[in-house]
């Protein structure tokens, strides 16, 4: 067991599920730093960096530690580390002038509750019910064992690819992915 509480396997040099100090470093864990200065904290069971306000005036504000960090082809972090639009959900179902959910790269959880990045107010969707991860330009969609299931173009699926124009049916909600 690590000093963080991960257990992992004893054969391994270091733990595989904490930062390198380099990555501890650049994300700030162990000191305080300035609004412009800060990075994203990734989750790693340690205690997140206290991050101050950009005004004196204010508070010190904690990090959120349950934070992917997003890393570019070269594996460092992205600049800014912000999640890039990459596609819509865009429903009638439930409002006759619609509703629209961004799609970012990287997992975008669908639920019925709030713990989702994309909550639709249908009892009949599961919380957790699907995931939708966008990675090397590709739309995958993957069923979290939900009781109504998902389906793409009226059929029944665990898991597949999205192509732009494909019609999503989570419980009693029809939903129309386009992909940019």
């Amino acid at each position: 067991m690590c000093p963080n509480g991960h257990i992992y396997d004893s054969t391994l040099a270091k733990c595989p599920y904490c930062p390198s100090s380099d990555l501890q470093e650049i994300m700030g864990y162990g000191k305080t730093v300035s609004s412009d200065a800060a990075k994203t904290i990734a989750s790693s069971g340690q205690e997140p960096a206290t991050r101050i306000m950009g005004e004196s005036n204010k508070p010190a504000e904690k990090f959120q530690g349950n934070k992917t960090i997003i890393t570019g082809e070269d594996g460092e972090p992205a600049p800014g580390n912000t999640r890039k639009l990459v596609g819509w959900l865009v429903t009638f179902s439930w409002n006759k002038n619609g509703d629209d959910y961004k799609l970012y790269e990287g997992r975008n959880i669908i639920s019925g509750g709030a713990e989702g990045d994309i909550r639709l107010n249908d009892p009949a969707v599961s919380s957790p019910h699907c995931l939708i991860l966008f990675r090397d330009g590709k739309f995958r969609i993957k069923d979290q064992l939900s009781t109504n299931g998902t389906k793409i173009n009226g059929e029944s699926m665990d898991e597949g690819e999205l192509k732009d124009g494909d019609i999503l049916k989570l419980g009693k909600t029809d939903l129309k992915f386009r992909a940019l």
